[in-house]
């Protein structure tokens, strides 16, 4: 059954540090009616403004910032990432955050986009659950030195067998972010469709109880987690927290994975089902009866 995109799931919200104000611009009134309705219906949207084009868009954000702007990627004839770009070039606009909107959003939409500077994507028909998942992931901090972050991921066995051709093509679609000490990933009971690389600091993997919240595990430099719900859809079943500063991860979505029908592709897919048995093995072997 389909989920009404009108309808939030009280266990699976979004948490910016602040109430947010999106600018919507989409030149179809049924999808901005269909997406304004749903914004509003998120506790932390404050404001909900629209426009048909992107005439002006510079100038109307200088005069009533927005925490986030929604484009639809196909709208008029402009290049969006270009005016992504210079909407972030411009001081009174540079911390705009972007969500890109698009039936067809692809490997390449994705690749330009994280360029260009925008860390949200929302393939439509949507549900809330992916509106909340683009508006939290707009709201997320890039690592942009892909040198540095690739001298990094060199050193991940998760990456081992990888040309730096296929890192860097990698690294170009993906989100690699940086998070602060104490901050959430994601939360149990949220639906899941990412993998995530510990490239540096600590993670620690959290289960709310009747007693408490207990740590079921560290994740350190070089591991993996997050690639059951690749594999299944289910939500997820504990929480994902940061543990001390700069820690930085590489996500990897499952829509990204779908859209590569190449060698990078069987790459990633051998190297998340070997995650899975080894996890599977190590399990089995904890429980066998005495």
């Amino acid at each position: 059954m389909t989920e009404s995109p009108l309808i939030r799931p009280e266990n699976r919200p979004i948490k910016p540090r602040q109430a947010l104000s999106v600018l919507l611009i989409d030149n179809q009134p049924e999808s901005r009616a269909l997406l304004k309705a749903a914004l509003r219906s998120i506790p932390v949207v404050e404001d909900v403004r629209e426009a048909s084009t992107t005439t002006h868009v510079p100038g109307l954000l200088t005069q009533h910032p927005a925490s986030i702007v929604m484009i639809e990627q196909n709208i008029d004839e402009e290049d969006v990432f270009q005016l992504v770009k210079q909407i972030r070039h411009d001081a009174s606009t540079a911390n705009t955050r972007f969500v890109l909107m698009s039936n067809h959003l692809d490997t390449e939409s994705r690749r330009k986009g994280i360029e260009a500077g925008i860390l949200g994507y929302l393939s439509k028909p949507f549900d809330i659950n992916s509106l909340e998942r683009a508006l939290k992931d707009s709201m997320g901090k890039v690592s942009t030195n892909l040198k540095e972050t690739l001298n990094k991921v060199r050193r991940i066995e998760f990456f081992a067998d990888f040309t730096d051709m296929e890192l860097v093509r990698l690294l170009k679609i993906c989100h690699t972010r940086k998070y602060q000490d104490g901050e959430t990933i994601f939360s149990e009971g949220e639906k899941g469709d990412r993998l995530y690389v510990l490239i540096m600091g600590q993670v620690e993997i959290i289960k709310h109880r009747d007693a408490g919240a207990e740590v079921l595990a560290t994740m350190n430099a070089g591991d993996c987690f997050g690639e059951m719900a690749l594999v299944d859809q289910e939500p997820r079943s504990a929480d994902a927290r940061t543990k001390g500063d700069t820690t930085m991860i590489i996500e990897v979505n499952d829509q990204i994975i779908n859209d590569i029908n190449d060698i990078l592709a069987l790459k990633l897919f051998r190297k998340i089902a070997i995650l899975v048995t080894k996890k599977l093995r190590a399990y089995t072997s904890q429980h066998q009866p005495d």
